[in-house]
């Protein structure tokens, strides 16, 4: 290959290993998305490192791998959805179109970079980044957890709770991250990357921090690594599989004994904050932690049964869960379930049979394929791209980490390298450079709109919804900011901040019940839910008003006394209506205590 034809793939490559790095390592996670900052990064740098690739113009442009030509189908049939009406919010079904397409195009930007730069190469790089993210929140972790110099406040995330969780702010999405971290240490200390010395005592960073974030799902990815490790040695043979074979259950046994042993040694020399480890948690979750996931697991199945066609649409879980009737089991953290954290019955449940069968399906693809290469080929590289992967869908079934951008592309990115390439005629190739640019000016226009929009609604979600100490002027021109915003893009969210600051009152009345309809249908929260009924009950509805504080008391019975305060703020603006619910609110029990709205 040219000098100049293999720049702008070298620039790709980096950009891309930046997309397994930077996005994990900003410390700032605050509303209204917590996500937001390292999502959008994310998306920035995929469709950076897409652009770079297509700057190569005589370079031949590789088909879509067979898996994502599945994901494209998914997209149309979500942005038909979006289209077709019945959602609570179109955009919901359009977002979750952009994510999808924004995998594809990560998917395709694998294969390309290996077409052009060769498959080891790539593989290296990208682990080479991940390994360096995943060694960088460990130690963030660590210092988190024991607690952080004054120094260092601004560089890493202050902990809340007692799991460690670095700068991802999640412990589970963090564990997860550390895997990867793992799986790509292994990789490249059997290529020689990595000396033995360094390796072992980046392998003791990484598990100390693992077993610090008390996830469960880390012994998962630990047995998972163990599993593949024999495999290689018997479709290989030879010295390198049986070191691939004791390396893998080096990183699985050193991964166990840190989740046995850090949580013993923590709480014997009283270092850190008190808590539970991930084995203390595995053998509490039978009972108090495990019966909520069954309960959403069948609450997916419900809404499946309900829909089975297209499902209760794109971002409505929980609007549905709450209708079907949600366990106070299922509330009591104050958490609003907008998934049941795994992804086929999720898939079921809000895209149906079609959606389910076309995400599952190309995955499947993906997997076979995967696997008859690595038999007919088994090469170290393939080996981790089939490991990290697999710690990727082995989340998927646990929590949704595929609707976070940076997860997202990091797991396409590594499907599309590990993809069969098929290199096309100069026709079809052209045709796909066309196809390749529109989805990055499409993924690039979403970019730019939502960060717009975010900074808006950051900025005036407080002042253009609630009463405050700002200027009329500067309140009026909030308030019809957060109303142009709910014509975007963020229309869930600029929706969300203004019902929760309506006022509880008659005027505008129509507009009030129409919005909260919505709200309701995405994010049924008890002060969401509570506010609604008193809408209704202002509007005549006593009845519905009535079925739906009932429905809120049995949901969220430890919020009772907040519900009781939302009814009182609204008693005065017409007793008449109010006074039934609050005499409702007020012969329920003592409720058990929890968070408070």
């Amino acid at each position: 290959m040219k000098p100049t034809t293999a720049q702008p793939h070298v620039i790709s490559l980096l950009l891309s290993g930046s997309l397994c790095l930077l996005p994990f390592l900003p410390p700032y996670h605050q509303l209204p998305v917590l996500s937001f900052q390292a999502e959008w990064l994310a998306g920035a740098l995929g469709a950076s490192a897409a652009l770079a690739v297509l700057a190569a113009r005589d370079v031949s442009i590789v088909s879509l791998p067979v898996p994502a030509r599945w994901l494209i189908a998914f997209a149309l049939f979500l942005a038909l959805q979006a289209a077709g009406g019945g959602q609570a919010y179109p955009q919901l079904p359009l977002l979750a179109a952009l994510y999808v397409l924004y995998a594809v195009l990560m998917m395709w930007l694998g294969a390309q970079l290996v077409a052009a730069l060769g498959f080891e190469r790539v593989v290296i790089v990208l682990a080479a980044f991940l390994l360096a993210g995943a060694l960088a929140n460990a130690l963030s972790g660590v210092i988190q957890f024991y607690g952080p110099p004054a120094l260092l406040e601004d560089v890493i995330a202050e902990l809340h709770g007692s799991r460690a969780y670095g700068n991802i702010a999640q412990a589970n999405l963090y564990a997860n991250y550390l895997a990867l971290g793992e799986s790509a240490l292994l990789f490249l200390w059997l290529r020689g990357r990595v000396r033995t010395a360094y390796a072992l005592a980046a392998l003791v960073l990484l598990v100390l921090g693992s077993a610090l974030s008390g996830s469960r799902s880390a012994l998962l990815y630990a047995l998972w690594i163990a599993a593949l490790g024999p495999l290689a040695e018997r479709i290989q043979k030879g010295a390198e599989a049986r070191r691939l074979k004791f390396a893998a259950y080096a990183v699985a046994v050193a991964t166990l004994a840190a989740h046995f042993a850090v949580p013993w040694f923590n709480g014997a020399l009283r270092l850190g904050p008190t808590g539970e480890g991930a084995f203390d948690r595995l053998l509490a979750s039978s009972a108090e932690q495990a019966g909520p996931r069954w309960q959403a697991y069948l609450l997916a199945l419900r809404m499946f049964g309900a829909a089975p066609i297209a499902g209760v649409g794109p971002g409505e879980f929980a609007g549905a869960a709450f209708e079907l009737g949600l366990d106070p089991s299922l509330t009591q953290s104050g958490e609003i379930w907008t998934s049941p954290h795994n992804l086929p019955l999720h898939l079921l449940a809000e895209t149906g049979a079609v959606g389910a069968a076309l995400v599952l399906g190309g995955l499947c693809v993906w997997a076979w394929r995967a696997a008859r290469r690595y038999r007919a080929d088994p090469q170290p590289a393939l080996w981790w791209i089939i490991t990290g992967a697999g710690i990727e869908l082995i989340h998927s079934l646990i929590e949704f980490p595929m609707w976070s951008a940076h997860f997202l592309g990091v797991t396409a990115l590594l499907m599309g390298s590990g993809a069969t390439l098929a290199m096309d005629s100069g026709a079809v190739s052209h045709r796909n450079r066309i196809v390749a640019t529109a989805a990055c000016a499409a993924l690039a226009v979403a970019l730019g709109t939502l960060l717009k929009d975010y900074v808006r609604l950051d900025s005036t979600r407080f002042t253009g919804t609630t009463v405050t100490l700002a200027p009329a002027a500067d309140a009026q021109r909030d308030a019809a900011t957060m109303r142009e915003l709910a014509h975007g893009l963020m229309a869930p969210l600029a929706e969300l901040w203004i019902v929760m600051g309506m006022p509880l009152e008659r005027s505008d009345l129509a507009a009030k019940l129409a919005v909260s309809e919505r709200v309701v249908r995405c994010w049924p929260a008890n002060a969401v839910v509570v506010r609604r009924a008193v809408f209704l009950a202002f509007d005549g509805d006593a009845e519905n008003a009535r079925g739906l504080l009932a429905r809120a008391l049995r949901t969220f019975p430890h919020q009772r006394q907040a519900t009781i305060a939302i009814l009182r703020q609204a008693l005065a603006a017409a007793p008449s209506a109010i006074e039934p619910l609050l005499l409702m609110a007020g012969s329920m029990g003592d409720a058990a205590p929890g968070p408070q709205e």
